[in-house]
């Protein structure tokens, strides 16, 4: 991000060395500024790299797909890459209204939202020099894998909380560094205990109203979300935006909610309380 808060270009690139593990910039950024973008495939692709960085990117502020090829679209990588970037697609659109909320907050404060993990555990001096792992919002720990080939790969987290791998549940104290499972189809992702996090329902772009489909509460410490939504296509958000304040209690186990009404079918419809998996 430049100092006129322009998002910025990542330039030409391509190959595994151009994923965050071997691409150190002079100067440490704060991973990464909110206006933070790749170019999915870059000017070199292949199916296993596509799909590592396909993954990548739906951690990013924004997603913009590139590549060599005539047609870049997620079916044109063969027919073992096809599902995997079409879950990933489909992760993005889900992931809309926590993003959205997100890029909400720093259009408020001028915090980034995809951000290196000191800034939200600067009591913890272990990750002071981890750069291939960041926060994505206030929730989300996001570890890409950036060698080719491989299958799992060690993931710091952090200390002070615990933390829930996103695909099986699993619950992890934090401080410690395991080695998290990554086969081809899967991103090492891990919720911080004490998180509400909202999904939105299939659409098949944001032209479309979205809703809710689901509010995951994962427990553990007490956890406040302000969701976020206007009309999502014109300057009037300044206007007609709106929040929801979504809180968790975690000593009653009681989800609440305040502010806009943002669904209409009963909270035991839309939440789902996250049970550890051991």
């Amino acid at each position: 991000m430049a100092a006129s808060g322009i998002p910025y270009w990542t330039d030409d690139v391509g190959g595994f060395w151009s994923l965050p593990a071997v691409d150190h910039p002079v100067r440490k950024p704060l991973i990464s500024p909110a206006g933070a973008r790749a170019n999915v495939g870059g000017d070199v692709d292949y199916p296993e790299l596509y799909v590592r960085w396909f993954e990548y990117g739906v951690f990013l502020p924004i997603l913009r797909t590139h590549g060599m090829r005539r047609f870049n679209t997620v079916w044109s990588y063969g027919k073992q890459a096809t599902p995997i970037l079409e879950k990933y697609l489909r992760m993005r659109y889900a992931l809309f209204p926590y993003i959205y909320s997100c890029a909400y907050q720093t259009y408020k404060t001028g915090a980034p939202y995809m951000r290196a993990l000191f800034m939200d555990f600067p009591n913890d001096p272990r990750v002071d020099t981890l750069t291939n792992e960041y926060m994505f919002g206030p929730d989300l720990l996001v570890a890409p894998v950036t060698h080719q080939g491989r299958t799992s790969r060690k993931v710091y987290l952090p200390a002070g909380t615990d933390w829930y791998n996103y695909w099986t549940n699993r619950e992890y104290h934090g401080g410690q560094t395991i080695v998290a499972r990554a086969p081809i189809n899967i991103i090492p992702l891990f919720v911080r205990a004490g998180s509400i996090l909202p999904l939105g329902k299939p659409v098949l772009d944001l032209e479309q109203h979205q809703g809710l489909k689901q509010i995951r509460v994962y427990p553990g410490a007490n956890a406040t979300f302000d969701l976020y939504e206007d009309n999502g296509r014109t300057y009037d958000y300044a206007k007609d935006g709106r929040i929801t304040v979504l809180h968790w209690d975690n000593g009653t186990r009681r989800f609440t909610h305040t502010g806009a009404k943002a669904w209409s079918v009963p909270d035991r419809q839309l939440v789902e309380v996250i049970h550890a998996a051991h």
